[in-house]
């Protein structure tokens, strides 16, 4: 079962606003959005690598979530949800993350945490962490029907991590602290993802067990 607890159900209203906008002005196809949500993705990491700002960056990384779900909005307006959009949007999604997590690791190249641990590897920690969550995901739907969107940071809640934080590390620092909590709360979730599929899994294989007969 998926969660019940998902910023993209608050932010849903909005998200809804923006894809009629996008209709009514001739903007109907869903994959020129998902490149749109990509582009901006790729604009948060360069006011972080070249400019060094983390306000800038929360509001295009912002931008990036809201668009992440405009375009599977437009497509069911439309009517035009296809697999070939479906798989354009999900690698678009991982090359964003990716996209995003490469201008956090260049932004905090240099710094150690408390004077002692490297923050390119708790950002290596955090991308293999976020992966694995996305990675599961998608796998356990090759094996059942359903919607395994569980635990607690899910790309919504991902995106919307880092913009609330970016924003208060742009006026009172810590980015790295956030960066730490982030890192530990992705592993806890792809832990808590990765035992609630595999219990799925331990209970599918035990129903299609056959039975023998004395």
């Amino acid at each position: 079962m998926p969660s019940k607890f998902r910023v993209k159900y608050i932010f849903r209203p909005l998200v809804n606003s923006i894809a009629r906008g996008f209709n009514k002005v001739g903007l109907q196809n869903p994959n020129v959005v998902t490149l749109l949500m990509f582009f901006f993705a790729c604009v948060s990491s360069v006011f972080l690598i070249f400019l060094e700002n983390l306000f800038f960056f929360a509001i295009f990384v912002f931008f990036t979530g809201i668009l992440d779900g405009v375009d599977g909005s437009l497509s069911r307006l439309n009517n035009r949800q296809t697999k070939k959009g479906g798989f354009l949007d999900s690698t678009m999604d991982r090359l964003s993350e990716f996209i995003i997590f490469l201008g956090l690791f260049l932004f905090l190249y240099d710094e150690l945490l408390w004077n002692l641990i490297d923050m390119k590897l708790i950002i290596f920690i955090s991308f293999t962490a976020t992966f694995l969550i996305s990675y599961s995901r998608s796998r356990a739907d090759n094996f059942f029907k359903g919607d395994f969107d569980v635990g607690l940071m899910a790309r919504s809640e991902r995106l919307l991590y880092l913009v609330i934080t970016s924003i208060i590390a742009s006026f009172w620092g810590y980015m790295s602290e956030f960066i730490f909590i982030y890192m530990w709360l992705v592993i806890f979730t792809a832990f808590f993802r990765f035992l609630k599929i595999h219990s799925q899994i331990k209970h599918f294989d035990k129903i299609k067990l056959p039975t023998t007969e004395n």
